[in-house]
């Protein structure tokens, strides 16, 4: 089996007002380490008491995920591990692959937003006082609500070659640098499909962020957006590109197709 590829969010106990600053980051204590697990295909929250085998998932894995991991994440974390170095970890930030398209930072609520139409389930206060409130369940669910959009932000990078986010109303591109290069885009999956007959199994995102499954058979793509069969709703819709995650070949398109044409 390959190395595992993990994504990675944490709390902290404290706020940067009790520590003294953004420089003391590395006194806010951990509340819980949240990840995701490709290998696994699971999510799971580590408490303090947990730590030491979080860090032999850790010291075994191909590469870590986060989001403003490398300067906050690790930092906070790294004091638990005296004898391990976390930044010799494989690691991609993905706010660090924004800050190299734009040159300036972003929120993931911003990039998430724009990119897959929902975005964080809190703020970081809120994980501070569960905590305190000893409120386990609610805690763990923010960190892995956080979790799981850094890793569908990730995911759909590699399936596009590309994220979003919004400037001055308008949505624009970051190229994820992390996509498969080998591997073809959704974009290029569509036009393959139209060119071939396939038909596609396809994850879309709607109008309320919600993703569905569904089949399509392509009549037209139309610049940003495709024309196509649905068989989930029965009838012909106008896709946007840009809100489906993936795309896979699912096989030929239905013969009524061709009577169309």
């Amino acid at each position: 089996m390959e190395k595992d590829i993990i994504v990675l969010d944490l709390e902290t106990k404290k706020t940067f007002d009790e520590v003294g600053g953004q420089q003391n980051r590395h006194l806010l204590g951990v509340s819980l380490v949240g990840i995701y697990s490709y290998n696994r295909d699971q999510y799971r929250g580590f408490r303090e008491e947990e730590f030491p085998e979080l860090l032999e998932i850790l010291k075994n894995v191909g590469l870590v995920i986060g989001f403003n991991s490398k300067p906050f994440d690790f930092p906070v974390l790294q004091p638990y591990y005296q004898d391990f170095d976390l930044k010799t970890i494989p690691h991609l930030d993905i706010l660090e692959e924004v800050v190299f398209a734009l040159g300036h930072r972003l929120k993931l609520e911003s990039v998430a937003q724009s990119t897959l139409g929902y975005g964080k389930s809190g703020s970081g206060l809120d994980a501070i006082m569960y905590y305190r409130n000893n409120d386990w369940e609610s805690l763990s669910k923010y960190c892995l609500d956080d979790v799981k959009v850094t890793k569908e932000v990730y995911d759909y990078g590699k399936e596009h070659g590309h994220i979003w986010y919004t400037n001055s109303g308008q949505k624009e591109k970051i190229i994820a640098r992390w996509a498969n290069g080998n591997g073809k885009t959704v974009e290029q999956k569509i036009h393959d499909a139209l060119s071939s007959g396939d038909q596609l199994e396809i994850e879309y995102i709607d109008e309320k962020g919600q993703t569905t499954s569904r089949k399509i058979d392509i009549q037209r793509i139309m610049g940003p957006k495709v024309k196509a069969y649905c068989h989930l709703r029965g009838a012909v819709r106008v896709f946007d590109i840009d809100k489906i995650k993936t795309a896979k070949v699912a096989g030929k398109m239905g013969s009524w197709q061709n009577t169309l044409l």
